[in-house]
């Protein structure tokens, strides 16, 4: 039994609800996907995040239906759809490349699966070309080429082309990678617009961290073949539940200290010289030797005369990123960690200087358990 599709192509079907269920696959003696279980909702925008070769792409083939799972299940709308095909799930897809046909027009790219699927006669399947044209926002280029076309306007294609079939899951394969920056941004907007109105659920796959915190409903961050954490991107961002979720997701300085339970909460204390306050430690709260990753924004600096409970570093290097400063800093045990902060009011720093510094009062870094 297949996935309904909506055979009169008058509007994109409503969001379906994925869920994995520990699924993994292998290529040969190679796991790259390992027991990863997930429940996505009906409309959801979700991403999946990791580095290059933690298995995000080879999930995403699977989802597809483009290969099938070594283990596991995977149900759409609560049906198994391990076996089925793409246009049998419901799921549409938009590659990394697009995958335009180059001799065909803009309305006939659009067109194609409409017509492979027999998805309406002629007037109908017009129809539907104009008003994926007008959603994507690009009436009156029906009749160019893709040679013709700026990369954005290939990627909206890409895009209509997909969402004319009425997908009930929308896939993305690093869609935004062969952009320059400023569009890049642009289509950010862009996508998201369209999934919200369209209430399609939709999973990306990308290694920029930017985009899936700025795009994504929740995130999935994945590490060679595991679920490393699958939240919000406040969450994630906020309260990473490993090392790994919080020097992938951002940049975290990571400092070995001793953690200790005090009247007023936990002390955790740097043999670098920092002594501080956590107010809520997570996702370990266990007293003893601990990690603790601390943001480059959670620390500030200290030009007073008397500060104590502080940790002296020299720097090594100012970036200035716009209104921010980012400074690279040199300890004593000659580990380098990063601090950012307004360029507004800063007192003007070069290589060599000497600084203190010490955690914001609002600051509450993830604490993670030593493995020494």
């Amino acid at each position: 039994m297949a996935v309904n599709l909506n055979k009169t192509p008058a509007a994109v079907a409503a969001g379906a609800r994925l869920t994995l269920d520990r699924v993994s696959h292998r290529y040969g003696d190679n796991l790259v996907v390992d027991d990863v279980s997930l429940d996505i909702a009906p409309g959801e925008f979700v991403t999946l995040l990791g580095p290059s070769g933690c298995g995000k792409s080879t999930l995403l083939r699977i989802l597809s239906g483009l290969m099938a799972q070594s283990e596991g299940t995977l149900k759409i709308d609560g049906l198994d759809v391990t076996g089925m095909s793409p246009a049998a799930r419901g799921v549409g897809i938009v590659f990394q490349n697009y995958a335009l046909f180059p001799h065909m027009t803009v309305a006939a790219n659009i067109a194609y699966g409409l017509q492979a699927r027999s998805l309406g006669d002629k007037k109908s399947i017009a129809q539907v070309v104009e008003r994926m044209l007008e959603t994507v926002r690009l009436s009156g280029l029906a009749k160019r080429y893709p040679r013709e076309l700026s990369g954005g306007q290939q990627q909206r294609v890409a895009l209509a082309r997909t969402l004319a079939v009425s997908p009930r899951i929308l896939l993305l394969d690093e869609p935004l990678g062969a952009l320059d920056k400023n569009l890049r941004l642009d289509m950010q907007i862009e996508i998201r617009r369209l999934q919200r109105e369209l209430s399609i659920t939709t999973i990306m796959v990308t290694h920029d961290q930017e985009e899936a915190l700025s795009m994504s409903d929740r995130v999935a961050v994945l590490n060679a073949g595991r679920l490393e954490q699958f939240d919000s991107p406040s969450t994630i961002y906020d309260r990473p539940q490993t090392p790994f979720v919080a020097t992938f997701v951002g940049t975290a300085n990571l400092i070995d200290a001793r953690l200790t339970k005090s009247t007023d909460g936990y002390r955790a204390s740097s043999a670098m010289g920092g002594d501080w306050l956590l107010r809520e430690p997570s996702p370990c709260s266990v007293p003893g030797p601990v990690i603790i990753a601390i943001r480059p924004e959670q620390w500030e600096l200290d030009f007073s005369e008397s500060g104590s409970n502080e940790m002296q570093a020299v720097v090594q290097l100012v970036m200035p990123l716009g209104p921010t400063l980012v400074l690279d800093l040199l300890l004593a045990d000659g580990k380098s960690i990063k601090l950012s902060m307004s360029r507004t009011g800063s007192r003007a720093l070069a290589h060599g200087d000497s600084v203190k510094l010490r955690l914001r009062p609002d600051a509450n870094p993830a604490v993670f358990l030593s493995a020494s």
